[in-house]
């Protein structure tokens, strides 16, 4: 296993994920489960294990493993460290001298792999026996589930561990004489739920490993967990002050009382031997004397060749997060990794257009007169729109501001003036490319609005939206009189309109097939692919989808001669298409709806074409033609596509490939590839660090489901841990 710099996320990115330090550190920051026994800290930074004086100053790594060694304990004798590293491919029991030393392996049983942050880890350490012989260890061996963990101990000297009668639970600690422990029966310290006090908020209990009996100890709604055994005493973190902090149990009086009173950070990870403790808050180490009650922090310097941070060149093709083809589809642009680059079809070299760092764009659109590229980027703090102008050192402009939640995909209008997304405000909004004007043409009562597309003459956009029978619904708006109009009623599940490239029709899918069924599992009827695609003509006396054919028998005459006229002595003129321009009958719209003659199933990825419409169903590209009613495969394994404005051409992903390629039916898979071997940018991790942090904070303040976040100040938030991250980024001796 890899080690790597996990992002961070929100709050609590640094009480569940793993960061690597930044430069050499004086008063280091993020140091994660701390250990002191005596005269000795041990802890983790950077994946790896550390120790240093009780007291502070220059710590020493003892580990340098690629994998992640964590969880270090120091023996009560203070002669042994043991800890769960990936030596061996897989996570398992280590032990070394405390001063360091060779790993010695000591369990052997196959581990669950990489969980989830919030599952923690396979093979964790918790304790030693006072004896310094076995260590007490949680193992995800249950039958419960990879997540569930059951105790063993495990000698020093190697051999089958030996398992404990609890069933499942989660961190632990044993008592002085070893005959009992103090343990949470959840287990969900990896878990970042801040206040919780629902089903699997954690008690504490004391088992009796002799007598085979149990008893609780704590009953506190929220979390009481990590527990510490000293004496007479169990210490563990409780968050009674909405903050995590120590608190001890007096086993014989049976009375609490809070030792530490943190307000900013939790304490995690609380452990010790000998009457002291030590945890992290707020990335720092503290120790706590336990029969003083004498708190310090402990100040360590941190000083070592961290090639995590160092910046690094790195093919991003397996981090595409959006693309689009050029007009003429002889480019593609693709957003990877936050830069925008432009790829050739064919000949030429890949252009990274943004080359930025600390910045994240995306949703990548070419306007189809070619002249400008949009995009968003994050550059002023929030994601506004950019153009870049199509032609070599033009620099971008801003053409938003003032924006204030999370964007989804732009599309553009065919005369190239206009913009229209969605956001985080449930607002549908247009943007006047010339003035920069932004209008709210659609406000989402109910579920977000994710398809929306301009007509053929950009003065009508379509769009779907949930009713308040939650069932969607087609809406129009228009730009002339900028007045919105519902198209279906709220009978049936309709979404993803588009225009027909001819302007006549709007095409979209809806739920309006029950195929009713017998569910194998249950006593219970079942609908199943509902789902079709439909046309609604548009003009009242709009012309019909499929013309009515009549088979005649023609009746033969005799042959006249030939009379040239004048009309075919001339030359015959080129025809010149006219412009298409939309107009909709709203009366009686409903009743001039046909469904495409195809099986009722899965279908989605609308793309108008002439003459008929692309769709994706199971997984293939298909197109559909009107005239002769055919349905055609094109590709198979497709699982997006977009259309060339000129609609001759179209980009598709199919697994992690990425191609251009023209409307031929029976294609075989990779037609068109895309060369991404010089998708390659540079990456400064402390500038992305960064960018995820905000990222995270962002998408935390604008998907929670109460828009006030039940009051916490979460400006201040970002403020608050804002310096741990620049802590990570910027800083240096």
């Amino acid at each position: 296993m890899q080690k790597s710099a996990f992002k961070l996320i929100g709050l609590v990115i640094f009480c569940s994920i793993f960061i690597p330090g930044a430069y050499a550190q004086n008063d280091a920051r993020l140091m994660r489960f701390p250990d002191i026994n005596k005269n000795l800290i041990a802890f983790v930074y950077a994946g790896d294990i550390w120790s240093v004086d009780a007291n502070g100053g220059e710590a020493r790594r003892l580990t340098s493993h690629s994998g992640l060694e964590l969880f270090p304990k120091i023996s009560p004798d203070g002669k042994w460290i043991a800890f769960s590293g990936e030596y061996s491919g897989s996570r398992q029991i280590y032990v070394m001298p405390s001063n360091g030393g060779t790993p010695r392996q000591l369990t052997f049983y196959n581990s669950v792999g990489i969980m989830p942050p919030r599952g923690g880890f396979d093979d964790v350490v918790l304790d030693w026996t006072s004896d310094s012989k076995n260590i007490l260890i949680r193992a995800n061996r249950t039958p419960f589930g990879d997540r569930n963990g059951k105790y063993y101990l495990v000698s020093l000297d190697g051999g089958l561990e030996k398992p404990l009668p609890i069933v499942n639970g989660g961190f632990a600690a044993l008592s002085p004489n070893d005959n009992q422990i103090c343990f949470t029966p959840v287990d969900r310290e990896f878990r970042t739920w801040k206040r919780y006090k629902g089903g699997r908020a954690s008690d504490l209990w004391i088992y009796d490993l002799d007598k085979n009996t149990s008893e609780q100890i704590t009953d506190f709604k929220g979390t009481d967990q990590l527990p510490t055994w000293f004496e007479d005493n169990i210490y563990f973190a409780s968050d009674r002050d909405l903050k995590l902090n120590i608190y001890q149990y007096d086993i014989k009086t049976k009375s609490l009382k809070q030792l530490t009173h943190h307000a900013d950070f939790d304490c995690m990870w609380p452990s010790g031997e000998n009457g002291q403790m030590v945890y992290e808050n707020g990335g720092f180490i503290y120790k706590l004397n336990l029969q003083t009650g004498k708190e310090e922090k402990v100040t360590v310097n941190i000083h070592f060749d961290n090639p995590n941070i160092l910046p690094y060149y790195k093919n991003v093709k397996d981090f595409v997060e959006s693309f689009e083809v050029s007009p003429t589809a002889k480019r593609a642009l693709i957003s990877a990794r936050g830069d925008i680059f432009s790829v050739p079809a064919e000949n030429g070299p890949t252009y990274n257009l943004t080359n930025t760092q600390g910045v994240r764009e995306i949703y990548p659109r070419w306007s189809p007169d070619g002249k400008y590229i949009s995009y968003y980027s994050d550059a002023s703090g929030e994601y506004e729109i950019y153009l870049l102008e199509n032609k070599k050192g033009a620099l971008p402009k801003q053409l938003t501001s003032g924006s204030t939640a999370w964007k989804y995909d732009s599309e553009w209008s065919p005369n190239s003036k206009y913009l229209v997304y969605f956001d985080r405000t449930l607002q549908l909004k247009l943007v006047d490319v010339e003035t920069a004007k932004t209008t709210v043409i659609a406000h989402a009562d109910r579920s977000e609005i994710h398809s929306y597309s301009f007509s053929p003459d950009s003065k009508w956009v379509t769009y779907d939206k949930e009713g308040a029978n939650g069932l969607g619904a087609v809406w129009v708006y228009n730009l002339e009189t900028a007045q919105n109009q519902q198209l279906t009623d709220d009978s049936f599940n309709d979404n993803s309109p588009v225009f027909s490239t001819d302007g006549n029709y709007i095409w979209f899918v809806s739920d309006r097939d029950y195929n009713l069924d017998f569910s194998s599992f249950e006593f219970n009827y079942v609908y199943n692919k509902s789902t079709r695609i439909y046309a609604m003509v548009l003009k009242a006396d709009g012309p019909k989808l499929f013309k009515d054919k009549n088979d005649l028998e023609p009746i033969k005459e005799g042959e006249k001669p030939h009379v040239e006229t004048k009309k075919e002595k001339e030359v015959e003129k080129p025809v010149v298409a006219e412009p298409v321009k939309v107009q909709i009958d709203l009366e009686g719209i409903n009743s001039r709806i046909t469904a495409i003659p195809m099986k009722a199933g899965e279908y989605r990825n609308l793309l108008a074409v002439t003459g008929g419409v692309l769709y994706i169903s199971e997984g293939n590209l298909h197109q559909y033609t009107i005239e002769d009613k055919k349905d055609e495969v094109l590709l198979e394994n497709v699982s997006q596509a977009v259309m060339s404005a000129d609609g001759k051409m179209m980009m598709y992903r199919s697994g992690k490939d990425l191609g251009i390629t023209k409307l031929t039916a029976g294609q075989k898979s990779g037609a068109g590839k895309l060369g991404l071997d010089d998708l390659t940018m540079k990456i400064d991790p402390r500038k992305e660090w960064a960018q995820i942090y905000t990222d995270g904070w962002r998408i935390f303040r604008d998907y929670f489901y109460q828009s006030n976040i039940h009051g916490v100040d979460w400006k201040g938030i970002k403020e608050r841990y804002s310096p741990l991250v620049e802590y990570v980024s910027h800083r240096a001796d």
